[in-house]
């Protein structure tokens, strides 16, 4: 018997077994692969969102402390003029002077309070006329003299 009739006919049959078995190889490799892909990009998401919930607590927590200092900010001008306004009263109103060390401190004071102001866009002029008038005042002697 001659064995070429049989491999002519199975070789196309083993041929075809071979390709789809390679092909099957090849599927299940790319299928795993694509399996890893998605998982990484779930870990990766997952990642993503617990960021995303920790920086929106971080902003809220900072806009909470923005809220905080712009109270303290507000209390601490409100207190600065209070005090500029009530010891240039007493200068200008009633002592009609100041010495030397006094308006040197009233004028420290004013100087904190202008660069405060002018850093947080906050205006008063009614606290500049008033240290216009400290400064302009006549010299009180101080007591050591």
């Amino acid at each position: 018997m001659d064995p070429q009739p049989l491999v002519a006919w199975a070789a196309p049959i083993a041929s075809t077994i071979i390709v789809t078995a390679a092909t099957a190889s090849i599927n299940a490799k790319i299928a795993s692969g694509e399996r890893k892909r998605d998982a990484a990009r779930a870990e990766t998401d997952a990642k993503r969102a617990r960021e995303a919930v920790w920086r929106d607590d971080v902003e809220r927590r900072l806009d909470g402390q923005d809220e905080k200092i712009n109270a303290i900010l507000k209390g601490q001008t409100t207190q600065m003029r209070s005090d500029l306004i009530h010891r240039a009263h007493r200068y200008v109103d009633d002592l009609g002077c100041a010495s030397l060390e006094e308006k040197d401190a009233f004028n420290d004071e004013y100087k904190d309070y202008c660069e405060i102001c002018r850093a947080h866009g906050i205006q008063n002029s009614f606290v500049d006329r008033l240290a216009q008038q400290v400064m302009a005042l006549p010299n009180r002697q101080s007591k050591e003299d």
